[in-house]
């Protein structure tokens, strides 16, 4: 992988960082990590700090699938994270951006144990037909909560993310700006379906209305753009 390449994927973590901060997502501590899978190969870049606000193309590791640090540095709370994201693209060969935050509203059910319901039309839309899982306790860093994750996504299908109990939520996509998409998505869920309620309590989309809403989305995606 040229050093040219490696550029253009920090720069993909750096504009996502400042996306994520831009958009109204965080918690105060504006805590987080991203990371991007380097196409074609066992290893991915990892930001080496966990303050959003603070992300440079100079402060992200380079790590391979072992997590093994290859290139560059990395402060020991992000440190802890390393396993979190690499046993992401140990589940998910397909995936190549993922992304950790501790977005309040999703992490309030991240802390309450408490699954998100597919109940909001947008993530059947965004691929997340069955909701957003969430795992049980697992201390930052341990193995345990390595193996939490990897139980929590292992064959589940129509998923973006997951909630990490007690902790915070971690979304992946295709590449970076496709899951730092998924993370916002999330964390709109998660405020809606809590607002929700206050007036009774999410409705969960009916199974086969979920697939309906997909066909019905794929079929004017084939059509494309209609002008007069």
């Amino acid at each position: 992988m040229s050093d040219a390449k490696l550029s253009e994927y920090k720069k993909q973590i750096s504009d996502a960082a400042d996306n994520i901060m831009g958009s109204g997502i965080l918690g105060k501590s504006s805590h987080g990590n991203i990371s991007a899978r380097i196409p074609g190969t066992d290893t991915f870049l990892l930001t080496s700090v966990s303050n959003l606000k603070q992300i440079t193309m100079d402060n992200i590791g380079l790590f391979d699938l072992d997590n093994n640090l290859l290139d560059g540095s990395v402060m020991p709370a992000s440190a802890e994270i390393i396993p979190m994201h690499g046993i992401v693209y140990k589940m998910r060969p397909e995936a190549g951006g993922a992304v950790h935050t501790h977005a309040p509203r999703a992490t309030a059910f991240a802390v309450a144990g408490v699954p998100i319901p597919p109940s909001y039309e947008p993530m059947v839309r965004f691929g997340m037909a069955n909701g957003v899982p969430v795992t049980t306790y697992g201390p930052r860093g341990s193995q345990e909560s390595v193996d939490l994750i990897e139980q929590a996504i292992d064959g589940k299908e129509q998923i973006r993310g997951l909630l990490l109990g007690n902790h915070g939520v971690l979304s992946f996509g295709k590449d970076v700006p496709d899951a730092v998409d998924a993370h916002k998505i999330i964390e709109e869920c998660a405020e809606v379906i809590l607002a929700s309620y206050a007036l009774g309590g999410p409705k969960e989309i009916p199974a086969a209305q979920r697939l309906a809403a997909q066909v019905i989305m794929q079929t004017f995606a084939a059509v494309g753009e209609q002008k007069a």
